[in-house]
């Protein structure tokens, strides 16, 4: 019996494994409805330019946590972590164009989600930070 446990959790644990490490679903480029004008910034030099000459319509949006946000982020983005959206998707206007990243596409993901519920329309999931090749903007540093 002992042994029969050790394998099923050997494989619930390689399964678990996989699904988080390997079968990350990528939302990279999602365009909620009515979004298909944000479809020009998925590309990392497009998003530059962007950032360069901003749009008052479109908001580039960052959803991980504050403190990696401060320690670096796209060039006029604005910090809405994820596990904040319940309480502050308030501060989003129906209307504006929303550019969503994050460390791997799934927070942007479930927020657009939760947006798209309060009637959003207008959004993109950009993808992982890490895309950005680009000058950074760093408010923090860690020291040590």
């Amino acid at each position: 019996m002992n042994m029969f446990l050790l394998l099923v959790s050997l494989i619930a644990i390689g399964f678990g494994i996989y699904w988080y490490f390997i079968h990350i679903p990528n939302y990279t480029g999602y365009v909620s409805i009515g979004g298909e004008n944000l479809k020009k910034y998925c590309k990392a030099e497009d998003l530059f330019a962007l950032t360069k000459n901003p749009v008052d319509d479109i908001w580039i949006v960052d959803t991980r946590e504050e403190e990696f946000f401060l320690l670096g982020h796209i060039p006029t983005a604005i910090n809405l972590p994820f596990d904040e959206i319940e309480n502050r998707y308030a501060e989003f206007p129906l209307g504006k164009q929303l550019i969503f990243y994050c460390d791997i596409s799934l927070k942007s993901q479930s927020v657009i989600n939760f947006l798209e519920e309060k009637g959003h329309t207008q959004m993109l999931n950009w993808g992982k930070y890490k895309f950005w090749t680009y000058p950074e903007v760093v408010e923090e540093t860690i020291s040590f």
